[in-house]
């Protein structure tokens, strides 16, 4: 009964991490698009010296 118990709560623990997580990925992804539509987020691509391709994100304070 114990392992069953044990077993039970990890399943558990790791689905309630796996929902936060993705929550939070939605809502970061739902920020940025906002952010980006009233001009705060400005973002621009380059090459790294390795050659690998970077993004430099600038976010303006918002005025509220």
């Amino acid at each position: 009964m114990t392992i069953t118990l044990i077993i039970t709560t990890t399943i558990l623990g790791l689905f309630l991490a796996w929902r936060h997580g993705a929550k939070c990925y939605d809502r970061g992804i739902t920020d940025a698009i906002l952010m980006h539509r009233s001009g705060r987020l400005k973002y621009n691509t380059y090459l790294n010296d390795n050659g690998s391709r970077m993004v430099n994100i600038e976010i303006d304070s918002s005025d509220e």
